[in-house]
């Protein structure tokens, strides 16, 4: 009968209350991680309109990530999120990014309207194009001035000049090299940065990316 029980137990989805919804953990996250206590911490510095049309998250591993050599997704308004995290930095890096493209979704007037956003990143693309000539690699054939993610270009930068030259070539440019790979994860990695203690390289580098993101943190909605 204790044995049972305990099965059950364990075999239960844990819900927790996050915003204005509800995390339900799935797949069990590692025993070191306290997902509650993080899910409140970032929960307190966030602004409560974030969470407008946010229907929940899921720590759940799901095959996608696998495939596609993702931690997370966002999908139908929901954060899912792998539950096969590192550490709390880790799980913390993925909840902000999720909410990052939740915010490019329901504010992308606010983000995107002006262009001055596509301007800095396109800058900041012609500036790796010049590090990576300097390196001596032929590229006529990738189009450094695209916005959305291309697996061609992406194969480029992580496999041919590999995560060593790549962070070597985007130092003092973006964030971080996977910033690179779009304007979409420019403003998501420069999210995760704001609410996690980079601000000011953030802005000093990317002015006007931390500039739309104490846009949307001070945003008032009446």
């Amino acid at each position: 009968m204790r044995k049972y029980i305990q099965e059950k137990v364990s075999n239960t989805t844990r819900h927790f209350k996050f915003g204005g919804c509800y995390v339900e953990e799935r797949d069990e996250a590692p025993s070191h991680i306290n997902l509650p206590a993080i899910f409140k911490a970032i929960e307190g510095s966030l602004p409560s309109h974030y969470f407008k049309n946010l229907n929940g998250v899921v720590i759940e591993h799901l095959p996608e990530f696998d495939e596609r050599g993702v931690n997370a997704v966002y999908r139908d308004n929901t954060f899912y999120i792998t539950n096969n995290q590192s550490d709390a930095d880790d799980l913390m890096n993925d909840i902000l990014h999720e909410f990052a493209h939740h915010l490019e979704t329901h504010y992308p007037q606010m983000i995107y309207g002006d262009e001055k956003l596509i301007k800095e990143f396109k800058r900041k693309r012609e500036q790796l194009k010049f590090e990576i000539m300097s390196e001596g690699y032929w590229i006529d054939e990738y189009d450094f001035q695209n916005l959305k993610f291309d697996q061609k270009f992406d194969d480029f930068l992580y496999k041919r000049l590999g995560k060593n030259m790549l962070k070597m070539v985007t130092a003092g440019i973006f964030i971080r090299p996977y910033a690179a790979v779009s304007l979409r994860e420019y403003f998501a990695t420069g999210f995760e940065a704001y609410y996690l203690g980079q601000r000011e390289f953030l802005k000093t580098n990317c002015p006007v990316l931390y500039n739309k993101i104490e846009e949307l943190h001070n945003y008032k909605s009446y």
